[in-house]
């Protein structure tokens, strides 16, 4: 198991931190039992992982490592369920999802599942497809997933199965021994090779360029020291309790208006959806008479490179500042927060992620997870966006109305994440009822702030699911 994916693993002894992510999909029509079965099938033969079960060493402090489940059963990992009423609504699949999303995997299985859900109003169904952080990050569980989906109702051949991989035999202590040893040497040289390499890259360039390399140096061991250091409690005093329970809300915003916002502030599509984000939690806090000038941001920066697998994590956390909306907000604040983002995105430290994140995984889970709680309990609110599929997509013969990701809340307040999807952009809230009472009203405006950033003659607008 790599570093990121061995803390993702590792901190969940702080159920407050758990990190198992959730694709919802609602589809036009119920999906064909014997395609679900025989698209997992091909999925987890295309993914092995899938079929693979985390395995601890209880002697040493290495990470776990990734082992083909002797048992697997892809049956256990897909489950139909049918909701109580027979006119079930969105916001009711939205609930179960959320119900979903809280509770813990077994542990001694391959961690994922989907759920099928049917019997929603007009024939409808929703998949609810939860996959462990440790396993992928949303772009790896995006591509992922891109293999249950097809660009037509009925894809005809897919060609031949895969062969499935052969379950090995369990390691033995001795083995595991072994193989926590090597992984233990590899870390501590890598942190100290990649340290020297840093010192010594540093030393060099305060021979060519003095002044510009002890500044860069700075700015780099200031960030290093930010990335790592606790972050007290959150910015809002009044979204600060937190809880295990989730509440899972849904908005979509019309893609081509979204865009169109961003080009007239000639800022991207990220800085638009972090305005609307900001804007929403200012606007909450006024409404109820709390005063918020600025919130504490989460954000995933992606480091994926070209050739790398879908499965594992390859992203790096940026934590900033962000000023909480205003009611007349200035008309450069797109721009200002677009130099914001990007130096967060740029900031040096990301750099080092790798080599701190070797160096945590090799602590005990216990201090990890004191460590990592530091960290993400002190942010209010965790924001991600993911491009998804750009035209209409099927899976196993019904229709994809509806596809977002819900983003684990990780110790902040709310997680709110945008996928864009055909011709829309969805919006997955997910907030604590704790630390937000009203997650409906908290929705709303969200959905306002996006209606307010698209404004435009004309527009279709914002809608609430």
């Amino acid at each position: 198991m790599g570093a990121f994916d061995a803390v993702m693993y590792g901190i969940e002894g702080d159920p407050l931190l758990r990190t198992g992510i959730v694709a919802f999909v609602a589809l036009d029509g119920s999906p064909d039992p014997a395609q679900v079965s025989a698209r997992v099938e091909r999925l987890t033969r295309i993914f092995p992982r899938l079929r693979e079960r985390a395995v601890g060493n209880p002697i040493s402090p290495a990470p776990p490592r990734w082992e083909i489940d002797p048992n697997f059963d892809p049956s256990y990992h897909v489950r139909w369920r049918r909701l109580p009423d027979d006119d079930a609504t969105m916001q009711d699949a939205l609930d179960y999802a959320a119900r979903v999303s809280e509770s813990d995997f077994d542990h001694s299985r391959p961690l994922w599942e989907i759920a099928i859900v049917t019997g929603l109003v007009d024939g409808r169904a929703a998949v609810v497809f939860k996959i462990h952080h440790s396993v992928a990050d949303g772009m790896g569980g995006l591509a992922m997933s891109a293999a249950l989906f097809d660009l037509a109702a009925e894809p005809g051949d897919l060609g031949p199965l895969p062969d499935a991989p052969d379950p090995e035999e369990p390691a033995d202590l001795l083995a595991r021994f072994v193989h926590a040893t090597r992984f233990e040497l590899d870390a501590v040289e890598e942190v100290v090779v990649g340290g020297a390499k840093f010192a010594l890259r540093t030393a060099r360039d305060l021979l060519t360029s003095p002044l510009d390399t002890t500044v860069a140096a700075g700015r780099t061991a200031l960030s290093a020291a930010a990335m790592l250091a606790p972050q007290g409690a959150p910015k809002s005093r009044w979204m600060a309790d937190r809880s295990l329970t989730c509440t899972f809300t849904l908005i979509e915003v019309p893609l081509a208006e979204l865009k169109a916002a961003a080009h007239r502030a000639e800022v991207t599509l990220n800085v638009v959806f972090m305005a609307a984000v900001a804007d929403a939690v200012g606007t909450y806090h006024r409404r109820h008479g709390h005063d918020l000038p600025e919130l504490r941001v989460n954000m995933p920066v992606n480091q994926r490179r070209p050739g790398d697998e879908p499965t594992s994590n390859h992203w790096a956390p940026a934590r900033f500042l962000v000023p909480a909306g205003d009611e007349h907000p200035a008309p450069d604040r797109l721009t200002r927060l677009q130099r914001l983002l990007e130096e967060a995105r740029t900031d040096p430290a990301l750099g080092l992620s790798d080599m701190l994140y070797k160096a945590l995984a090799l602590l005990p889970d216990p201090i990890t997870e004191r460590l990592a709680g530091g960290l993400m309990k002190g942010v209010d609110v965790a924001a991600t966006n993911v491009p998804g599929p750009p035209v209409p997509v099927y899976l196993c013969g019904a229709k994809v109305d509806v596809l977002v990701p819900f983003a684990p809340k990780s110790g902040a307040a709310i997680n709110v994440a945008l996928l864009t999807y055909d011709d829309a952009a969805f919006v997955g809230i997910n907030s604590d009822p704790a630390a937000v009472e009203d997650p409906a009203e908290f929705t709303a405006c969200l959905a306002e702030a996006f209606a307010a950033l698209t404004a435009e003659p004309g527009l279709r607008g914002v809608r609430a699911h």
